[in-house]
């Protein structure tokens, strides 16, 4: 449920933190054992399955295209994932109520999605669930790794690789990479990393991260063992959105939280960088960002608070289509 102001001016003393802080900080740490791998798989989901109508998102944790129907938008939420389709209908899919801290879709397996998170206060997963995969679009889940072992709460997709990245918060918090060929993982020492809020796998460059980070844009080439600071711009304040657009890599985008940078996109591989213009103020900031397929660069964007924006311009306008979970009417 929302945090009270009590519950949040409480959290910026425990913190040592004000206003954007608190969204950037929040997390829960809980933990205990279990590990069931699954295999990979390539065969589509079937069309038909369980869609919910709802009028409410429970925070807003991440965004995806489906890359094979660019119209269906994807949200994991507080209470599992939900869908936005044709620009009107807000659906649950599936019965699955789990808390989704990380997600993403492979992109190239149609139906095939990651998640990690805590378990619906009747579900049988352990807590923390670990990563788990649905090959149905969401219809159903299964574990994949680690599961009861960690709480990943960015998490990314690298296509070349056939892995996910995810940064943990539960346990042993930090970087650990996941085979969604057999579910083996890894925990990555990851030097020069730490408060991370956003991890982006380059789309065709095995090995290439970025993070957004408290300190700034951080760039990884070796897997995630070594991070630096990726351009002087953005370091030394909170950058809490990294995406790479999947269709061009050389164009990326970040959120600085800095009312004279704000959104920010880049077409030259993050040499330079442009402000758009959008910038969430002092007590909000983008935590996810998704790139729809095709040409053009339709962006879907939502904020810790869990406002929900598009942009068809590449993020030069936006229209609001959710404001603190509540969809807006047309």
């Amino acid at each position: 449920m929302p945090m009270s102001d009590t519950g949040y001016q409480a959290l910026c003393r425990r913190q040592g933190a004000t206003g954007l802080l608190w969204l950037l900080t929040w997390s829960i740490v809980v933990g205990s054992l279990g590990v069931v791998p699954l295999m990979g798989y390539r065969e589509a989901w079937p069309a038909a399955g369980s869609f919910t109508p709802i009028s409410q998102l429970h925070h807003i944790h991440g965004l995806a295209v489906d890359p094979q129907a660019p119209s269906i938008l994807y949200a994991a939420t507080h209470a599992g994932l939900v869908r936005f389709t044709e620009g009107k209908r807000w659906e649950q899919v599936g019965e699955e109520r789990s808390d989704f801290m990380g997600f993403t879709l492979h992109g190239s397996q149609p139906g095939v999605m990651y998640a990690s998170g805590h378990p619906a206060g009747s579900s049988p997963r352990p807590n923390p669930v670990g990563v788990i995969a649905s090959r149905d679009g969401g219809q159903s889940w299964q574990p994949l790794a680690l599961a009861g072992v960690v709480d990943l709460h960015a998490m990314t997709f690298s296509p070349p690789e056939e892995a996910l990245y995810g940064w943990n918060v539960a346990g042993a918090p930090g970087l650990y990479r996941v085979s969604t060929k057999d579910g083996s993982w890894t925990k990555i020492d990851a030097t020069g990393l730490q408060d991370v809020f956003s991890l982006a796998a380059h789309p065709s460059q095995r090995q290439t991260l970025l993070a957004g980070t408290r300190a700034g844009l951080r760039l990884s080439r070796d897997g995630g063992t070594s991070w630096a600071a990726f351009h002087p711009t953005l370091a030394g304040f909170p950058v809490t959105l990294a995406v790479y657009h999947s269709g061009d890599p050389q164009i990326l985008y970040a959120y600085a939280a800095r009312p004279d940078l704000g959104f920010l996109r880049s077409a030259d591989s993050g040499q330079t960088w442009s402000p758009t213009g959008l910038f969430l103020g002092a007590r909000d900031a983008a935590a996810v960002l998704a790139v729809a397929p095709g040409e053009g660069e339709v962006l879907y964007l939502s904020s810790f608070s869990s406002d929900l924006y598009r942009s068809g311009d590449a993020g030069k306008s936006w229209q609001l289509l959710v404001q603190q979970g509540k969809p807006v009417n047309p």
